[in-house]
């Protein structure tokens, strides 16, 4: 059964999509920078900073910003699954670096056609809640 959710926790969690989404401006390693394009998200007063979970066959993947639903849903939606490789050159990681990419860590029983498209209807949904 696939279902859709959010969660809020007290602290940011960067998700493994953060790292191609949230390019960092002022260092050049994400994990030491403090401003980001697009930034992070911020919390919501009295409850904390959203993660949107989506669960299919058995495999929950989580999200901290609609920046990154927006992105998955791009990628996710292709017939053609593009490469690893293709979409870090494309992206501020660059060249040599897509075992960074979140790509390369989906297990491979989410990345045929049929499933990819159950995943993007679900991060619809979390997008289209969330405006």
């Amino acid at each position: 059964m696939s279902k859709y959710w959010v969660e809020y926790v007290q602290e940011y969690c960067p998700s493994p999509v953060s790292v191609v989404v949230h390019r960092p401006l002022d260092c050049e390693y994400w994990s030491g920078a403090t401003q980001f394009d697009p930034p992070l998200p911020a919390p919501d007063i009295g409850k904390g900073y959203r993660v949107y979970k989506v669960e299919v066959k058995g495999y929950e993947l989580s999200f901290s910003s609609t920046a990154e639903l927006e992105h998955c849903i791009d990628v996710l939606s292709q017939r053609h699954l593009p490469t690893t490789r293709s979409l870090t050159e494309r992206s501020w990681l660059g060249k040599g670096r897509q075992h960074l990419h979140w790509l390369s860590k989906l297990p491979g029983a989410l990345k045929p056609y049929k499933e990819r498209q159950e995943i993007v209807r679900l991060l619809g949904y979390l997008n289209s809640d969330s405006q």
